[in-house]
C-alpha cells in the first residue's frame, strides 16, 4: 500500500513537472511571436474576428478590440509554431519500407462485412406492435420470393440503396446486429431479430476476413508518423534555443 502511494505521488510530481515545462515552452513561443515585427494578414484576421463575434451572437456584450487582440496573438503563435517545424524532412521510401517490415505484424486490415438490412424502428412515432407488424409484412414478402432490395425500399424505415449498408468493420454495428450476421454465409439472410433500435432483417452480401495490410495500403499512415516525429524534433530544437536565450525563474507562490 505504501509503495502504491509513493508511486502515485511520484507520477503526480512528474505530471506536474511536465505540465510546467510545457507551459513555459508555450510562454516562450508566445513571447517570441509577440515580438515578431511582421504583420498578420489583415483579411484573415478580420474574418476570424467576425466569425467569433457572430458565434457569440447577442448572448453577452463583447469587446471587439479584446477579441481582435486575442485572435492576433493566436495567429502569431500558430505562425511561429509552423515556422519552427517547417522543413521537417519527408521519410525516404527505404525508411518507410524498413518501418513496415519491422512492424508488419501490427498492420492488419480488419474483418469486414457487407450487409443490407430492413429495419422498423420502435420509438415515439411507432409502437412495438406497429414495428413488429411492419417487419413481419416484410418477412412475408421475402419468403414469397421478392428481392431483398425491393422489400427494403417498400418497408424499411431506412430507405435507399435497397437497404445496402456497404462494407463495415467488425464492431461497427450494435452487438445484436453483428451477432445475427455472423451466423450467415454470403447470400443468406436472418429472420426477424431485435436491437435497441427496433426490429431488423439482415442479409449478408459478403464477408472479408482480417488480413495483413500491404505496404502500399499503410504508406500514408507511416509517412504521417515519420512527419510527426520529425516535426516534433524540430519543435524541441526550436524551444531549446528559446530556453537558452531566456531568463526563466520559478517564483514561489
Amino acid at each position: 500500500m505504501l509503495q502504491s502511494i509513493a508511486d502515485e505521488a511520484e507520477r503526480a510530481l512528474r505530471l506536474r513537472a511536465a505540465a510546467e515545462h510545457s507551459a513555459v515552452d508555450r510562454i516562450l513561443i508566445a513571447q517570441a511571436a509577440a515580438n515578431d515585427p511582421r504583420p498578420i494578414d489583415k483579411d484573415a484576421l478580420d474574418r476570424e474576428v467576425q466569425r467569433l463575434v457572430a458565434q457569440r451572437g447577442c448572448r453577452n456584450g463583447y469587446d471587439e478590440a479584446a477579441i481582435r487582440h486575442f485572435v492576433e496573438q493566436q495567429f502569431r503563435f500558430e505562425r511561429a509554431t509552423c515556422e519552427m517545424i517547417a522543413g521537417a524532412p519527408d521519410p525516404s521510401p527505404e525508411e518507410i519500407e524498413a518501418f513496415y517490415q519491422e512492424n508488419r505484424e501490427h498492420f492488419r486490415n480488419p474483418e469486414l462485412f457487407h450487409a443490407a438490412h430492413i429495419v422498423k424502428h420502435v420509438n415515439g412515432d411507432q409502437s412495438e406492435e406497429q414495428a413488429r407488424a411492419g417487419i413481419e409484412a416484410a418477412l412475408a414478402e421475402l419468403e414469397r420470393g421478392d428481392s431483398f432490395a425491393e422489400v427494403a425500399e417498400r418497408h424499411s424505415d431506412c430507405k435507399g440503396n435497397g437497404g445496402d449498408l456497404g462494407k463495415f468493420p467488425a464492431g461497427h454495428m450494435v452487438q445484436e446486429f453483428e451477432d445475427a450476421i455472423r451466423l450467415l454465409e454470403p447470400g443468406q439472410r436472418t429472420g426477424v431479430f431485435r436491437s435497441p433500435f427496433g426490429f431488423h432483417i439482415a442479409e449478408l452480401c459478403a464477408r472479408i476476413p482480417a488480413a495483413p495490410a500491404g505496404v502500399e495500403e499503410v504508406r500514408g499512415d507511416i509517412r504521417r508518423v515519420f512527419m510527426m516525429r520529425n516535426e516534433h524534433a524540430l519543435y524541441l530544437r526550436g524551444v531549446a534555443e528559446l530556453r537558452a536565450r531566456a531568463d526563466i525563474r520559478h517564483v514561489a507562490a
